[in-house]
């Protein structure tokens, strides 16, 4: 698939804009399925009364096919926090599991800043602040909350090791860790176009790091990693092991594990990124 120049102005123009002249909002996005819905209840309310800078809106998106009651099917404590002025709940006709999340971004204003945040963690009381101290000093450039991976591949194999901190954001340096808080700016939009989602629930259905990854390569876009770690289980009944990080984990009949085969079939869709970490990161050799 090939990306357009249009798209690629638009982008540009939104990345000069500056957060910094007219402040926006500080925003959370979260999602869930039916075998975590139990903890997000304690996460928003957590999130509402904890942070020592508590977000100005908490948006929960899901789908009415794992929730076919819709609000019926929540738990009581998450039906009365959804009443909070501050907390909106969106309901979506498909399941595109941890992409739901990124749906905000169609809404936001360019100068929001938006935290995605999983459902099952209790995080640090000062994340939310700590976090958009960072924004001040690097106002364009992502903030992932714990230190990731670099961009590091055996053939088209994720490679698992640290490296050391970074002492400023960089691109193309560490990858993009889920957990982050993506500047409204930053994000390329048109990725959320029908074209491109099509492409996205073929190549990665449910990774949205293998997805997001390779468009914060090839548009440059400068990550800064924060050492929070990944925060404590809401539930001990609920490991955060045992959803989607397992699962992308498996192996497939290859022998290689899922997000390798997701990132190289999202990277194979479009030649010029493919191009770019083949470059870089002498990926696929």
């Amino acid at each position: 698939m090939g990306i357009m120049t249009g798209e690629l102005g638009h982008w540009t123009e939104m990345y000069k804009l500056s957060s910094m002249e007219n402040p926006g909002k500080i925003i959370v996005s979260m999602t869930s399925y039916p075998g975590r819905i139990q903890n997000v209840g304690m996460s928003i309310f957590l999130l509402l009364t904890q942070q020592t800078l508590p977000p100005d809106e908490i948006h929960l998106w899901l789908a009415i096919p794992q929730f076919p009651n819709i609000e019926n099917d929540l738990p009581v404590d998450l039906r009365t926090v959804i009443k909070h002025p501050n907390v909106f709940v969106h309901w979506l006709p498909e399941n595109t599991y941890v992409h739901k999340r990124h749906e905000i971004f169609k809404i936001v204003s360019p100068n929001d800043c938006v935290f995605l945040i999983d459902d099952d963690v209790k995080y640090a009381d000062d994340l939310i602040e700590t976090v958009m101290k960072t924004h001040q000093k690097y106002p364009n450039c992502i903030v992932c909350y714990n230190q990731y991976e670099s961009h590091t591949y055996d053939g088209i194999k994720i490679r698992y090791h640290k490296r050391l901190p970074e002492t400023k954001p960089m691109a193309c340096y560490n990858r993009w860790c889920g957990q982050s808080m993506i500047p409204a700016k930053l994000y390329p939009k048109h990725i959320l176009s029908k074209p491109y989602q099509a492409v996205r629930n073929k190549t990665s259905p449910i990774s949205d790091e293998c997805w997001f990854q390779p468009w914060t390569v090839f548009y440059d876009i400068p990550i800064y990693h924060l050492h929070y770690d990944w925060g404590c289980d809401i539930s001990n009944e609920i490991n955060k092991w045992d959803g989607l990080c397992r699962y992308s984990h498996q192996k497939d009949d290859n022998g290689l594990e899922r997000r390798d085969n997701w990132l190289n079939a999202v990277l194979r869709s479009f030649p010029s990124i493919m191009e770019k970490y083949k470059k870089l990161f002498n990926y696929g050799c």
